[in-house]
């Protein structure tokens, strides 16, 4: 298991939660402090938008794939969330892609 770098702190002890990948390029998320662990794309660039999830807390990850836009991620596929169409920072986030025609919109 490989440490790939810290994507934000853990909403339920506030310590880092860091990114790693398996031998098999299966890729998680963990505290190492209380154990809290979950699941991450197996495909596609992983980046920190350095914000935090309204709803969960958990960082949001910018999660990149060729000839795709961009789609978000928390401790699950934001796309998933109830919340989705109402997100206020998910909004904001994808205004300022297009503004900026960054990580595939337009």
């Amino acid at each position: 298991m490989k440490e790939l770098q810290e994507v934000g702190t853990c909403p339920s002890c506030e310590c880092s939660l860091i990114m790693y990948k398996t031998t098999n390029y299966k890729r998680f998320v963990k505290c190492d402090v209380c154990g809290l662990s979950y699941a991450l794309p197996k495909k596609g660039k992983i980046s920190n938008s350095a914000l935090d999830c309204p709803k969960s807390h958990f960082p949001l990850l910018v999660i990149e794939r060729l000839n795709q836009s961009a789609y978000f991620w928390t401790d699950q596929p934001c796309f998933s969330c109830i919340d989705y169409d109402r997100c206020i920072v998910l909004k904001s986030l994808i205004k300022e892609f297009k503004e900026l025609r960054v990580y595939g919109y337009s």
